[in-house]
């Protein structure tokens, strides 16, 4: 990656290292868990023989017809949450609103990430080209953030993102629901979740105007460009604002990583696989033997 530009290369350092701590965090938010019953075990038993048995559970499931089951959980329960559109659909949609598009956005930047700066030709690793004409195509695609499908899906999911923090922020400031109790670690999260929202945008807009003259397809970012076309009469430094904005932005990302697994907003994470579990306690139930012993969901992890 000698191509690479100094802030990139400080970037992808840091990321790293901050993925690195984020691991560890993790570790440490399992240790936790772990110290609850897993099924088969008692409660007493280590966390070694605990995080084995759920390894080998699962392990089990992927290679055997639980499969299917699993990922039917996962799919429905888990990521669109059907269960929820059916109960209240104002909160399903400020919920996959909010959050689902996060999450693309995530997957999104990560392989657009990878892309840039590991596959792309001036990198050298891939120098002459794959081979494969449509991989070779979908590189293409990925490294150019002005192009048609990156732009567009960039400034979709973001306005989606946006929309649904803005839901959020009715339902919770608003017009409150009886039940719901918002605490200061709320607040924090989702003010978090708002400044992401809020500069990228701008710094979509720094970016085109630092590489001027404006690509011929920049315009599919219908929201970063006519931006850039407003501010450009301003004739300020664009790389500069870009980079501090850039490390803004990364910061404030960060930060919520590292925040995320302590507040209750992680249940967004966690969801999916306590869907799962509790689908596979079910059908461990239906065909479990009378003689049997049965162990309730809060058996479960």
């Amino acid at each position: 990656m000698e191509h690479m530009e100094p802030r990139l290369r400080a970037f992808w350092l840091i990321h790293l290292i901050a993925l690195g701590i984020f691991g560890l965090e993790f570790l440490f938010v399992l240790s936790i868990w772990l110290r609850g019953r897993v099924p088969g075990l008692p409660v007493e038993a280590s966390w070694a023989a605990k995080l084995w048995a759920v390894v080998k559970g699962t392990v089990r499931t992927i290679f055997s017809r639980r499969l299917w089951v699993a990922l039917k959980a996962l799919v429905v329960d888990g990521l669109i949450h059907v269960p929820l559109m059916k109960k209240n659909t104002f909160r399903w949609v400020a919920h996959i609103s909010t959050f689902g598009s996060f999450l693309l956005l995530g997957i999104l930047s990560t392989i657009t990430g990878i892309a840039v700066e590991v596959l792309h030709p001036e990198h050298g690793l891939i120098a002459h080209g794959t081979g494969i004409h449509f991989f070779d195509a979908i590189i293409k695609v990925l490294i150019d953030f002005d192009h048609p499908f990156t732009a567009f899906s960039n400034e979709l999911l973001g306005l989606v993102f946006f929309f649904g923090l803005c839901l959020l922020f009715f339902r919770r400031f608003i017009k409150r629901d009886a039940h719901l109790r918002t605490i200061v670690a709320d607040k924090i999260v989702m003010s978090a979740l708002f400044a992401i929202s809020v500069t990228g945008f701008p710094l979509e807009a720094f970016r085109l105007l630092a590489k001027q003259p404006f690509s011929p397809t920049a315009h599919w970012g219908f929201i970063g460009y006519p931006l850039a076309r407003l501010m450009q009469p301003l004739n300020w430094n664009w790389e500069a604002w870009h980079n501090v904005l850039f490390w803004i932005h990364f910061a404030i990302v960060t930060a919520l990583m590292y925040y995320m697994p302590f507040s209750k907003f992680f249940h967004t994470v966690m969801s999916p696989v306590v869907a799962v579990l509790n689908q596979l306690e079910r059908e461990d139930h239906r065909h479990r033997r009378p003689h049997e012993p049965v162990l309730s969901p809060a058996d479960a992890l």
